[in-house]
């Protein structure tokens, strides 16, 4: 009887002592999932580095081939002028090229079908060039050479790491103020850093000129202010408090 006495007693006294330890768990579990989970938002400006705009050169003639051989002409001239002006690292590309025909329109009530009256051909090149402070000048250059329309001038940034780092850093601090903000209120203090996950990719807001810069005969140049561009970025980061 002795031997089974004692046997309950140790079994009695694991359980008594298990029993302690198990809150303890449950206390430090429950811990792990008190949390504030916050969003911060950083943003930097820099002065762009990259210009991108689209040059092109159109022209009309009542046949097919007279538009094609002008444009090859004026477009090749075009081409000319501004690697002129470009950088080695800078490019032009052709973006889109066109021969299509131009029809008379149809008088009221006429059923007839449409006339040709001509064609128009259209050669579109995209320059990329990190000489931002020329593209008034690239411009001119262009349409002194027969360019005629310009469109979707653009500065941006060629490299934004450097940018991209300081609007994470700017997120990350708006973050940990606004949780400790948070904490302040509830009477509860910041543990540490239990996730942290930029919600979306960083971005960068390009600045954009309005389409249809035209050619003209007699002119002053073509003022381009490239200004700054903003880089952003957005993290959300959760804290654990106790």
């Amino acid at each position: 009887m002795r031997a089974i006495v004692v046997h309950w007693s140790l079994v009695t006294a694991s359980l008594l002592a298990a029993v302690p330890l198990s809150a303890a768990k449950a206390e430090d579990k429950a811990a792990e999932h008190r949390t504030i989970s916050v969003t911060g938002q950083g943003e930097v400006a820099a002065a762009p580095d990259l210009a991108i705009l689209t040059i092109a050169v159109e022209t009309t003639a009542p046949k097919a081939a007279a538009a094609g051989s002008e444009n090859a002409k004026r477009s090749a001239a075009v081409a000319n002028a501004i690697k002129g002006l470009i950088g080695k690292d800078d490019t032009v590309t052709t973006a889109r090229y066109a021969l299509e025909p131009r029809y008379q329109p149809p008088k009221p009530g006429e059923l007839t079908e449409p006339r040709i009256t001509g064609y128009v051909a259209r050669n579109e090149v995209q320059v990329e060039t990190h000489k931002v402070d020329s593209v008034g000048a690239l411009i001119d250059a262009a349409n002194d050479a027969g360019a005629n329309r310009i469109s979707g001038i653009q500065f941006t940034l060629s490299n934004r790491n450097e940018q991209l780092r300081a609007a994470l850093e700017k997120a990350g601090a708006e973050a940990r103020a606004q949780a400790d903000s948070v904490a302040t209120a509830l009477g509860v203090r910041i543990r540490e850093v239990a996730s942290a996950t930029t919600v979306t990719g960083p971005t960068v807001q390009p600045r954009y000129f309005d389409r249809g810069v035209a050619a003209m005969e007699a002119r002053a140049p073509t003022p381009i202010e490239p200004g700054t561009v903003a880089v952003s970025a957005t993290l959300q980061v959760t804290y654990s408090i106790e």
